[in-house]
């Protein structure tokens, strides 16, 4: 009795979906699929209700793979045929038997299979007929969708590795299960099918971790991560709302290369045959266990990046205007402290940790290593800095082509290093810190190092030097060779290097963020690039110093200590070059008159020791040093962005303009002048 029950139940349930099933809702097929599939258990002895409940199942799955126009019409017509032939316990009359037949033997509407010999690999299982456009969701979901899908596969990335690195990790897998699942359920709610589909069978590949019925290994982090890159390439099309490249996406070629490799463990198994695939391709059928969501530490609000910048300008705008006034003010002193402490929280909204940045280097190591058949050990340091989420984001291309670079250029071949003496493994560092006022990215590698006769060689080849120059070329000169746009010391082109453009594009990116390059080679040893930046702070402490009218401040991570020089201290060397001779030490003498051209400054007798990110020390000096202050910092806007020497501006108490000084631009142009 209880089983009759449940038998109506479940036609209740089929025919209310079928109705309820609109073109392209992946979930409501997905349940249709699921309930045929427990009513066959329910078809014991009952030949024709187990066959239309098959074919119901396999319609319900191919409309999701592939689409199919009249199904409403033909699954409609087979729920009818089940309840009839499941009432009368499968005795059917001639007439009714004819009509369950030729429903089952019908082909003229059922959905294409979704493997085809005859259709090419990049369309295989492509939905075709299914309203999928992204145009006809609304945008505000729509983008909302997008940023959250963003960081989700971001996420799945670090943790597809994890699982590479340590298959046992079950916290990891999953993690990994409920990112592709709340995907799929996202999809579905927005009628995405197609991506909703990828997102499914992704699904079922870790379900199948989950279950212990599969182990990760390489073979499958390669699927994995072809399904994320997919995954990523319809984000980007719906980030644009464009509707083409949406479905230009090659997830049906990923779902039939996923649904082999379910089916017999190789990832490049050759397509075969026209036998239909649903059994591995979907398995909507099976019961999906429940996920039980633990709520995070600290929710996660979405807010525009205009109104975080437009938060954080407003604050600044008020310290600024707090140091307008007098000294002596009542409670001026509390506010200024509650003002700076808003500050500080309104700039952390605009940071973010470079461990997301890294977990994109290490995806880059895995592939590239793979493909140039190098063995790499992987070291990560400082990932816990936050940084500017601008920067994070400019950063990724570069970091992308020094890693690589290290790979194919800088690790040797297991062969070249162990008959050099070193382990088979290579190393590769990557790391992030900050100096004083500077943020320092950098990736090392200990490999062949720069090959200076080469680099000059190819100079040579492409006249980009003359011959007379090169034995007075500093290796800091040679080096810097290689980020020359067409550089390239590789014969052939590959698909890792080869064209030249990898490092000009580093140091278009590092320029572009106001940053700066530093090269450190050793033949047989390694190479390292240091990437330097100025902090993107809103205050910094400085040293207000005075030159003609002009006020300059200098960041005190940068100063050593101030003094006044005395005519007996300064001395001229062979070049003629000002020298500062402190205590013994001598210290090259910039001018900051000369620097920027000041007509109107005194003699200069001021000095302040300031170092550069590289540990040079030089003597700067101004004509007045006026005090230690806590400044506000403004950018000086796109006019001034190309300035040499200056990073940035202030507003000073009677509203007096004061220009931050970047130090290390300020001593390459002083040596320029000198």
């Amino acid at each position: 009795m209880k089983s009759s029950n449940r038998v109506e139940t479940l036609l209740d349930k089929l025919a209310v979906t079928c109705i309820a099933y609109e073109p392209g809702d992946v979930l409501t097929a997905a349940a249709a699929a699921g309930i045929c599939e427990e009513l066959k258990t329910h078809c014991t002895g009952n030949r024709y209700a187990l066959l239309i409940c098959t074919r119901l199942a396999e319609l319900a799955q191919g409309v999701c793979i592939s689409g199919f126009s009249d199904f409403t019409a033909e699954f409609s017509a087979g729920a009818d045929l089940l309840r009839s032939v499941m009432e009368t316990g499968g005795r059917l009359s001639d007439t009714k038997r004819t009509g369950v037949e030729a429903w089952l033997a019908g082909t003229a509407g059922a959905p294409a299979s979704p493997v085809s010999a005859a259709a090419p690999a990049e369309h295989a299982a492509e939905p075709d007929g299914v309203q999928d456009d992204p145009g006809q969701t609304d945008p505000d979901q729509l983008q909302q969708f997008v940023s959250d899908c963003s960081e989700r596969l971001t996420s799945a990335q670090e943790l597809a590795l994890r699982i590479e690195a340590d298959p046992s990790d079950a916290d990891a897998v999953r993690d990994l299960f409920r990112v592709f699942h709340t995907i799929k359920g996202e999809c579905g709610f927005l009628k995405l099918n197609r991506f909703g589909m990828l997102a499914h069978n992704t699904e079922n590949l870790l379900d199948g971790l989950r279950s212990g019925a599969r182990r990760a290994d390489r073979q499958m982090t390669d699927i994995l991560l072809e399904g994320l890159d997919r995954a990523r390439e319809f984000t980007e099309a719906l980030k644009k709302c464009d509707a083409a490249a949406y479905a230009a996406v090659p997830s049906g070629a990923f779902i039939r290369r996923l649904s082999l490799f379910m089916e017999t463990g190789a990832a490049d198994v050759p397509v075969s045959g026209g036998a239909p695939l649903q059994e591995h391709v979907q398995e909507l059928g099976k019961s999906e266990p429940a996920v039980r969501k633990t709520e995070p530490a600290d929710t996660v609000i979405k807010i525009k990046t205009g109104k975080v910048s437009y938060l954080t300008d407003m604050i600044g705008e008020l310290l600024i205007s707090l140091g307008q006034m007098d000294d002596d003010t009542e409670g001026l002193a509390q506010v200024r402290k509650t003002a700076r402490l808003l500050q500080y929280a309104g700039m952390q909204l605009r940071t973010e940790s470079v461990h997301v940045l890294f977990g994109t280097v290490r995806r880059i190591i895995r592939d590239t290593s793979q493909k140039v058949g190098k063995s790499v050990l992987t070291v990560f340091e400082g990932e816990d800095l936050e940084i500017d989420r601008t920067l994070t984001e400019s950063l990724e291309e570069p970091l992308m082509h020094l890693v690589r670079n290290a790979l194919d250029h800088g690790i040797e071949s297991a062969q070249e290093r162990l008959a050099a003496g070193k382990a088979e493994q290579g190393t590769i560092r990557i790391a992030a810190e900050r100096r004083g006022n500077t943020i320092v990215l950098s990736v090392g590698d200990d490999g062949r190092g720069l090959d200076r006769e080469r680099i000059l060689h190819k100079a040579l080849e492409k006249n980009l030097i003359r011959g007379q120059d090169c034995s007075c070329m500093t290796d800091a000169a040679v080096h810097n060779l290689i980020f020359v746009s067409g550089f390239s010391t590789n014969e052939k082109v590959d698909q890792i290097s080869g064209r030249g453009v990898g490092m000009d594009i580093v140091k278009e990116a590092v320029s572009r963020a106001k940053g700066r390059i530093v090269t450190e080679s050793t033949a047989g040893k390694g190479t390292t690039f240091s990437l330097y930046f100025p902090l993107s702070t809103a205050i910094i402490d400085g040293m207000l110093t005075r030159t003609g009218k002009n006020i300059f401040i200098i960041p005190i991570a940068s100063i050593v200590e101030s003094l006044k020089v005395k005519k007996e201290q300064l001395h001229k060397v062979a070049d003629k070059t000002d020298v500062l001779d402190l205590r013994g030490r001598i210290f090259p003498v910039l001018r900051t008159a000369e620097i920027f051209g000041i007509q109107d400054a005194g003699p200069g007798d001021i000095a302040t020791i300031v170092e550069d990110s590289a540990g040079g020390r030089y003597a700067l000096i101004n004509d007045e040093l006026i005090a230690k202050r806590e400044v506000v910092i403004k950018s000086l806007g796109p006019y001034f962005k190309q300035m040499q020497g200056i990073s940035s501006g202030t507003v000073l108490q009677g509203g007096t303009v004061g220009y931050v000084l970047d130090v290390d631009q300020i001593i390459a142009l002083g040596v320029l002048h000198a």
